[in-house]
This record gives structure tokens, C-alpha cells and sequence, in this order.
């Protein structure tokens, strides 16, 4: 509707910086493994086949694993639970069998941001220190 509001986020993916992608889950607690080529700081996981919230983890707040998510679709403060995703050095693993993020056979979309970029925005090599 014309009094609706609208906000859209466009991203471009970039090697070693970030990565949009989709990965079908597994339904284990030990989880599907998803290579990024880089460790995640920030992922943001939506089921497609299904209703479900966009969840977003980051490795800010909480320990490696046990991330607070939040909603992005949502108002709410963020969930006491957690959404067990490990972020590793080349990808992100999920460690629950939760519907939001790895039943057996569910199509998930996501979007993954470096912790520690292998390069700029712009694509170009970072230089070492």
C-alpha cells in the first residue's frame, strides 16, 4: 500500500569479505557446515520453505556458539535462547536441530560478513601487518 514503509538493504558479495548463499539443512544437532572461505563476525539466517524469522548472530555478544539472536523482522529485544551456529575460520556450522535454521531437508538463504576481511569492500587485497 502507498502508506506502507519499506526499507531494503542491497549488498554486493565479495570474495573474502562477504557472502550470500543457501545451504539445506540436515535436522542433526551436529549440524550443517557452510564454507564462507572466511570466519563470520555477523550471519543472518532465513528458512524459505517455511514461515520463520530472519535470525542473526553475530560474534559480539555472547561466546562462540552460544550467540543471543536477534530478529530482524522483529521489534522484540534480543532472545534469551540461543542459537547454537559456531563460527569457524572458513565457514559457520550449525549446532541445533531447530526449525528457524536446520530441519532436515528446509531451504535456508543467508548472508555472512567477515570477522577479519582477506580484503577491501572495493575486492582489493588487504595488506598484512
Amino acid at each position: 500500500e502507498a502508506s506502507d514503509a519499506y526499507v531494503a538493504y542491497c549488498w554486493a558479495e565479495k570474495q573474502g569479505y562477504s557472502e550470500f548463499s543457501s545451504y539445506i539443512g540436515n535436522g542433526s544437532a551436529d549440524g550443517t557446515f557452510t564454507y564462507t572461505g572466511f570466519k563470520p563476525a555477523w550471519i543472518m539466517i532465513k528458512r524459505t520453505d517455511s514461515a520463520n524469522n530472519w535470525i542473526i548472530t553475530d560474534n559480539e555478544r555472547g561466546a562462540n556458539g552460544i550467540n543471543p539472536r536477534l530478529y530482524a523482522d522483529l521489534t522484540d529485544a534480543e532472545g534469551s535462547a540461543a542459537d547454537y551456529i559456531d563460527h569457524l575460520s572458513n565457514g559457520f556450522k550449525i549446532r541445533t536441530s531447530a526449525g528457524s535454521m536446520n530441519t532436515s531437508g528446509g531451504k535456508y538463504i543467508y548472508t555472512a560478513f567477515a570477522e577479519s576481511p582477506f580484503v577491501t569492500s572495493k575486492g582489493v587485497p588487504s595488506a598484512a601487518r
